[in-house]
C-alpha cells in the first residue's frame, strides 16, 4: 500500500508540474504581448514626467513670473508635458504622431530658448533623447500618418462647412501663422500651403467638432491648455447639443 501511495503521489506531482516548452518546438512558446499603443505611449510620458527633470517641463513657461521678457519672441508656439497630458487624455490627438510632435516642441523650444549647457537645456536634450528611444519601437506599430498635401486638401474641403463660429476660430488659427488672406463680403481666404502639421492638427480638431452629433458633452478641466476646448463625450441617441469651452 506504502509503495502505491508514492506512486500515486509520484504521479500527481508529475501531473502538476509545470509544463516545459521544447525548443524544438517554437510553436508552443508563449508568445509575449505588448501593452496596446495608447497604453505605452501613456507609460512613456509618464516615464517623462517622472523623471527627476521631468517637472521643468510638465507646466507651460511662464514669462513673467520668470521675467523672461523675450521668450515670445523666441518662441511662436509654446509647448508642455502637462498640456501634452491633457490632450492625450481628452482624445485630442487625431493621430498619435501628433502626439510625437507636440512631445518634440517641447524639447525642441526649451532648447531654442536656453543656450547649450545651461540646465534647462541639457535636461531638454537628455529627455528627449528618452522619449525618442521608447517612441522607435512604437512608431514601428503605427499606420503611416497621411501626407501633408492631402491633409491640407481635405481641410480645404471641410472647413467651409463647419458652423461660422467655427469658421471663425479656424480664422484665428491660420491668423497665427499670417496664412489669413482677406474677408470680403463675409468670405475669408486662406493659404493652406503656409499650415504646417501642428496647425492643420487644431484645425482637424475643428473639423471633429463640427461632426459631433447626437452626443452631449461635457468639459474636462484642463489647466494648461487654453487654446482649443477640451471634451469628454457621451453618447446620447436622441439630444443634439454641443457644449464647449475655452479652458
Amino acid at each position: 500500500m506504502e509503495e502505491m501511495r508514492a506512486e500515486k503521489g509520484g504521479f500527481a506531482n508529475r501531473l502538476h508540474r509545470p509544463r516545459r516548452f521544447s525548443p524544438r518546438n517554437p510553436s508552443a512558446m508563449p508568445v509575449p504581448t505588448l501593452p496596446a499603443p495608447l497604453e505605452r505611449i501613456r507609460m512613456l510620458l509618464d516615464k517623462l514626467l517622472q523623471h527627476e527633470d521631468g517637472w521643468v517641463f510638465a507646466k507651460p513657461v511662464d514669462p513673467l513670473s520668470l521675467g523672461l521678457r523675450d521668450y515670445y519672441s523666441d518662441i511662436s508656439n509654446p509647448m508642455d508635458l502637462g498640456t501634452v497630458s491633457c490632450r492625450l487624455d481628452g482624445n485630442r490627438y487625431m493621430d498619435l504622431h501628433s502626439f510625437a510632435r507636440d512631445v518634440r516642441l517641447t524639447f525642441r523650444n526649451a532648447m531654442v530658448y536656453n543656450d547649450k549647457g545651461d540646465d534647462v537645456y541639457e535636461s531638454a536634450a537628455e529627455l528627449s533623447e528618452i522619449f525618442e528611444s521608447g517612441w522607435a519601437s512604437i512608431e514601428q506599430v503605427l499606420p503611416s500618418p497621411p501626407p501633408i498635401t492631402d491633409r491640407r486638401m481635405k481641410l480645404k474641403d471641410e472647413l467651409p462647412r463647419l458652423s461660422k463660429d467655427l469658421q471663425r476660430r479656424a480664422v484665428v488659427i491660420m491668423k497665427d501663422i499670417d496664412a489669413w488672406l482677406q474677408e470680403a463680403n463675409g468670405r475669408v481666404q486662406v493659404d493652406f500651403d503656409k499650415a504646417d502639421e501642428a496647425t492643420l492638427d487644431k484645425l482637424e480638431w475643428l473639423v471633429v467638432l463640427g461632426a459631433m452629433q447626437q452626443v452631449i458633452t461635457v468639459p474636462i478641466w484642463c489647466p494648461y491648455d487654453s487654446k482649443l476646448p477640451n471634451m469628454f463625450i457621451l453618447q446620447h441617441s436622441f439630444v443634439m447639443l454641443l457644449v464647449t469651452i475655452l479652458s
